[in-house]
């Protein structure tokens, strides 16, 4: 049977699943490795997978090949990363929807994951979009930002190009798998941030070709990776707007929007983010100056109207909780599902989701053998201490 890391691959593979249905699938069984077990009537009952898509889970040996994915990944120097593995993006880990897998070429640091702001804009940009989106990212990039952009022609090009530039770094994001850069023109621009300036990555299996379905998915990770996400050119129905829309609303992240000349298409996206709330930008050191500022987003719903919000609100301490009984249980030297069941009295079907949440949020990990323990080796005074 495979490890939980591969149970997580294999799931990915599976043709019209998904990171939401994926999501709701772990939460109902609690781990991948019992979800590939689950016969086709029971996945019935996890909500938005039909009769047609349990069918083809339960069957998932015919349609999924993980021993050729894992081959091809290595083929083309990409690793993977799965949600159970220290080294996932932590702004990603805290969306509704994550990747369960991301292939990777190149390298993630910590400051990929803690500083870094996005850079969105059209594929038709004007010299003057060029030219201010590589700018931008360049004087981010000499100040420490991690550049976040889509390896597409136009803004997000000049994006990774103006990190470069910088000596600074970039994280690419497609809309496909990793064996094959879209656009191609851009293989050699994907190659030099590969090679020491930082990574680039997909949550698509290596064969998924670019689709109209690819990239909307694309750009929620774009605009949850960043603290910030930059606007610099977009016409009134663009895939930047609706990644701006996500940053503002979906994962609370402040927009700005460079201003642009009145007359061009271009720009017509840009001011309407402007009038409904996004923060005009006219130079790296405004924006920077504004993250500085103050620790939350300006604006809080983007096109809400509730305006801007400069102080975060005050929120009274929680009361202390108790101590999780399977962190206690754990604590205590019980490390299997039966012994935990006993331990907790809590029955395996509501056990096992509550292990797979733990181990997504770095408290505990799976051991060979189906067994589980903490990290770190915490005791249980240990535990009690942190939660109280």
């Amino acid at each position: 049977m495979y490890t939980p890391r591969e149970a997580l691959i294999t799931l990915n593979l599976i043709p019209g699943l998904g990171s939401m249905r994926i999501q709701a699938l772990l939460e109902f069984f609690g781990s991948a490795e019992l979800v590939l077990e689950a016969p086709a009537p029971l996945l019935e009952q996890v909500p938005r997978v039909g009769p047609r898509l349990a069918q083809a889970i339960s069957r998932w040996q015919e349609c999924t090949n993980t021993e050729a994915e894992l081959a091809c990944a290595a083929q083309y120097g990409a690793r993977i990363v799965t949600l159970l593995d220290d080294d996932y993006p932590q702004a990603l880990r805290r969306m509704a929807d994550p990747p369960v897998v991301l292939y990777v070429r190149g390298q993630m640091t910590q400051g990929d994951m803690q500083h870094a702001v996005s850079i969105v804009g059209s594929r038709m940009a004007s010299p003057y979009g060029m030219t201010v989106a590589r700018r931008f990212a360049r004087e981010l990039a000499d100040a420490g930002c991690t550049v976040i952009s889509g390896l597409a022609h136009g803004i997000d090009s000049a994006a990774h190009l103006g990190a470069l530039d910088s000596g600074g770094r970039t994280v690419a994001v497609l809309g496909n798998g990793l064996a094959n850069v879209f656009p191609a023109e851009n293989a050699a621009l994907a190659e030099r941030i590969e090679n020491g300036h930082g990574a680039v990555l997909s949550e698509f299996p290596m064969g998924v070709r670019p689709a109209k379905t690819t990239f909307p998915q694309r750009n929620r990770i774009v605009a949850a990776w960043g603290m910030a996400t930059l606007v610099v050119e977009a016409p009134q129905h663009s895939g930047a707007l609706h990644t701006a829309r996500l940053a503002a609303e979906n994962y609370g992240r402040s927009v700005f929007a460079v201003p642009g000349p009145v007359d061009r298409p271009t720009s017509v996206g840009c001011h309407a983010l402007i009038r409904d709330g996004a923060i005009l930008c006219t130079s790296p050191h405004e924006l920077l100056e504004d993250l500085r500022r103050t620790s939350v987003p300006r604006q809080l719903d983007l096109f809400g109207g509730e305006g801007v919000a400069e102080q975060p609100p005050s929120i009274p301490e929680p009361p202390p909780m108790p101590p999780d009984p399977v962190l206690k249980a754990l604590a205590s030297g019980v490390d299997t599902l039966d012994a935990l069941c006993a331990a907790t009295g809590m029955a395996a079907r509501e056990l096992t989701p509550r292990l797979m949440r733990l181990q997504v949020e770095h408290r505990i990990k799976a051991l060979p053998g189906a067994r589980y323990a903490l990290y770190g080796g915490a005791n249980f005074q240990d535990i009690s201490s942190k939660q109280s």
